[in-house]
């Protein structure tokens, strides 16, 4: 199945025939298309053991999004953004939280608060392109 193949059935609502690895793999080749990041993403889906190991699991049930080599001086040292997600949740839950962390990486400071209105109109530009299409 092609990439439009399932990007038309992802958007015709059809989702519930694919799997979770091509839902997965679909939603963030839209995010990435239709909301590109001025730094690269690294998107993970890790267990709750995994996220537990580094203490992110109590802060960050869900999910988090954090930026490596924000402050390195070395220039071959580039940013890039750091997605992980349990994938021990339904695909209801890791889709929200996938969307609710590319929504902090398109806003990454540019406002003081985690959750301030460009970060709610970022998270509600994605919904509307990728839910109510």
């Amino acid at each position: 199945m092609t990439d439009e193949d399932l990007r038309a059935k992802y958007l015709l609502g059809q989702p519930k025939d694919l799997t979770v690895d091509q839902k997965f793999r679909l939603t963030l080749r839209l995010l990435r298309k239709q909301f590109p990041i001025e730094c690269p993403v690294r998107v993970r889906r890790r267990t709750s053991e995994q996220m537990a190991y580094g203490g992110r699991l109590q802060d960050a049930p869900h999910g988090y999004c954090s930026v490596a080599n924000a402050d390195s001086t070395d220039k071959d040292r580039k940013p890039y953004f750091v997605i992980e997600l349990r994938k021990d949740v339904s695909w209801e839950q890791m889709f929200h939280t996938l969307l609710h962390e590319w929504a902090h990486a398109l806003t990454w400071q540019r406002e003081a608060k985690d959750h301030g209105d460009l970060f709610s109109r970022a998270l509600g530009n994605l919904y509307r392109a990728l839910v109510e299409d």
